[in-house]
């Protein structure tokens, strides 16, 4: 059963996914319009509005979140030196911030409008995006060090119930946290490079197999968050294509991640049983560059197989959760 923590901290969960992609959409609106410079402020001071009222650790793991989402996506596919600047260093800055220090996250927002200013070709329906996120960032980060200096994170960075020294300091975690990343990413091009061929049925299981291998060495906490995040970012396949019941079904994986996490693993394994599924529905093709960033199994079986391996385990790792529950 629900209880009415677990029911606030899901809808605080949608919520923050609601804005974080409402945020993203309405800067494309602006960047269309031909607005956005003087849209650029009011949508700061609206972004913190937002999030000021939620509680320290939804709102730390919130600004994680949008940091990823909206700073990462800003000149995406400009060039490649932007790709790793405005990609690895948000993420690895936002998963620093919500493991080791919240200021690693205002420190981004504070430093990205340097790089607003450097010289760079960019499309023309972008011209104002530079000047548009100084004025955007600096609202964002001078919040953040505000609520920062006044002590409201203090208490709100994740750490994990463990003996192990690793995973006692900030450092620890966040070096834990990206080596896990590392691994997710791995999967998405393994999945991505042989989901195209006939083969990948049979490679399926072992792909799942060497995933679940690579989160024993994680205590169960850690465990845990890493199932919740991957259970999300599978929940983010679905909506490939835009399409209104697809991004439902996303924000319904997203609010599952939360529940298999507060809750029971037992919901994750019904969640990666219904992906398997899901496989099978007739639905708008999925090209081959999809399959390479999502890590879509573009063969039913293959997917239906990878899928089902995850979720045996998942109902295992549940049955071994509620063992020591009762011990």
């Amino acid at each position: 059963m629900l209880n009415r923590k677990d029911l606030s901290v899901s809808l605080m969960t949608i919520y923050v996914g609601a804005v974080t992609v409402g945020f993203s959409y309405l800067i494309g609106i602006g960047t269309q319009l031909g607005i956005l410079i003087p849209a650029a402020f009011p949508l700061g001071v609206l972004l913190v509005l937002l999030f000021y009222w939620l509680p320290a650790r939804v709102q730390l793991i919130g600004w994680a979140v949008a940091t990823v989402w909206l700073l990462s996506g800003v000149y995406l596919g400009t060039s490649d030196i932007e790709y790793v600047a405005l990609v690895v260093v948000v993420v690895v800055a936002s998963i620093a911030g919500v493991f080791w220090s919240p200021w690693f996250i205002a420190g981004i927002w504070m430093i990205h409008p340097l790089w607003d200013l450097v010289p760079r070709d960019l499309p023309e329906h972008q011209h104002d995006l530079p000047l548009a996120c100084l004025i955007y960032d600096l609202v964002i980060g001078v919040y953040l060090i505000f609520r920062i200096r006044a002590k409201f994170f203090d208490k709100a960075k994740v750490e994990l119930k463990t003996n192990s020294k690793m995973f006692s300091t900030g450092l620890g975690r966040t070096t834990a946290a990206l080596i896990m990343l590392a691994v997710i990413i791995t999967q998405i091009l393994v999945v991505g490079t042989v989901s195209m061929e006939s083969y990948s049925t049979w490679v399926a299981a072992p792909v799942a197999l060497a995933l679940i291998l690579s989160t024993l060495w994680l205590p169960r906490e850690g465990q845990k968050i890493f199932w919740a995040v991957l259970t999300a970012w599978t929940g983010m396949t679905f909506a490939h294509s835009g399409e209104a019941l697809e991004i439902a079904i996303f924000g319904l994986m997203g609010l599952v991640a939360v529940l298999g996490f507060r809750k029971s693993p037992f919901i994750w394994a019904g969640a990666w049983a219904f992906h398997a599924l899901w496989h099978f529905l007739p639905r708008e093709q999925i090209s081959h560059e999809t399959a390479l960033l999502m890590g879509h199994w573009m063969i039913p079986v293959a997917g239906a197989v990878f899928e089902l391996s995850i979720a045996a385990y998942l109902f295992w790792f549940a049955l071994q959760e509620k063992k020591t529950q009762r011990a």
